[in-house]
């Protein structure tokens, strides 16, 4: 009885036109060929989450001393909800003009409130944790905590905020 040992599968196969030496796993190129809109809506949300991030960020270090931890958090997070919408509305998923932005930015403020519970809960633990916790220890919790909250972000922008798009996107195909 002879025994054979089934081929290795190849883990990676290059991409024309990555360069050389660069490759990608065989199983992400063909689902970012077979899903181009999906890849091309996740590149654009991460555009807008590293520039939201910055801006948020920016906005918290600059209010926290006059209003506090949680106030200068909520400020900033409300402000680039937004921000956030919309950047996402042009970029990711490719919505110009008004139409329907009103009701766009109301959900983008309810989906912020996700982002506003994380950040918040994650500060309070934070503080519990040590009272006097540097901006620099906030900013990184903050960062952390909207980092999670982005997955659920990009689900509900995907799939309840701009699901009109995705209709017309499997009509057409």
């Amino acid at each position: 009885m002879a025994t054979t040992t089934p081929a290795e599968p190849a883990a990676l196969e290059p991409v024309p036109g990555t360069g050389a030496g660069r490759a990608v796993p065989a199983t992400l190129s063909r689902v970012w060929h077979r899903h181009p809109v999906l890849f091309s809506q996740l590149r654009g949300f991460g555009v807008v989450a590293v520039i939201c991030t910055v801006v948020s960020i920016l906005i918290f270090a600059a209010i926290r001393q006059p209003l506090g931890t949680q106030w200068a958090n909520a400020i900033s997070l409300v402000l680039c909800s937004v921000l956030n919408t919309e950047l996402n509305r042009r970029i990711s998923f490719g919505v110009r003009g008004m139409h329907l932005w009103w009701r766009d930015q109301r959900r983008g403020l309810w989906v912020m409130l996700l982002a506003l519970a994380m950040t918040s809960g994650s500060l309070w633990v934070l503080h519990e944790v040590s009272p006097n916790a540097s901006i620099v220890a906030e900013l990184v919790v903050i960062t952390l905590g909207n980092v999670a909250s982005a997955v659920m972000r990009f689900l509900l922008l995907r799939y309840w905020i701009f699901r009109r798009l995705r209709k017309r996107e499997l009509a057409a195909v």
